[in-house]
């Protein structure tokens, strides 16, 4: 899958991403994980369970029934916004964060023409010493070039979208 998405800087060795006396080395970058986060965030079972606070799971063991509540360790998640998606620390990578958030779609008329403008905002911070303050630093300085973005004609280089 990452090369069907392009992530030509990224190599993934097991699926839980723990680095941990694990050869080869994985390794990646935030441009890959973003590349990653758009896919994955374009399926919605996907995107439901990156959106919770906290989920009870429940499963038997052998018999019994057993019980427990997860919390997510997002502390932005559903602050303006942020409907997702990753916290991750490891030796290597240091603490890590992925936020993406939405706001409501706009619909730009131009004459008998509509347009409506999906609005969704996506940060990667790789080996952060304070991701949650970064991170709402970065979402909101993102949301202020989006809409200076948005007011200059939404104008963009092909080459340079994930």
């Amino acid at each position: 899958m990452a090369k069907q998405l392009r992530m030509e800087r990224t190599r993934f060795v097991n699926p839980h991403g723990i680095d941990w006396k694990v050869k080869p080395l994985p390794y990646s970058t935030a441009e890959d994980m973003g590349r990653l986060t758009r896919y994955a965030m374009n399926k919605p079972s996907f995107r439901f369970y990156v959106s919770q606070k906290e989920r009870q799971i429940s499963f038997n063991r052998q018999g019994q029934q057993l019980n427990y509540l997860l919390h997510n360790t997002n502390e932005l998640l559903g602050k303006n916004g942020i409907d997702g998606v990753k916290t991750g620390r490891s030796t290597r990578a240091g603490d890590c964060l992925i936020l993406y958030a939405n706001r409501e779609s706009e619909v730009v008329r131009k004459g008998q023409m509509e347009t409506v403008y999906p609005r969704h905002l996506m940060v990667v911070l790789l080996g952060s010493t304070n991701r949650f303050g970064e991170g709402a630093a970065l979402m909101q300085r993102g949301w202020q070039l989006y809409d200076q973005w948005a007011a200059a004609g939404r104008m963009a280089d092909p080459k340079k979208i994930l």
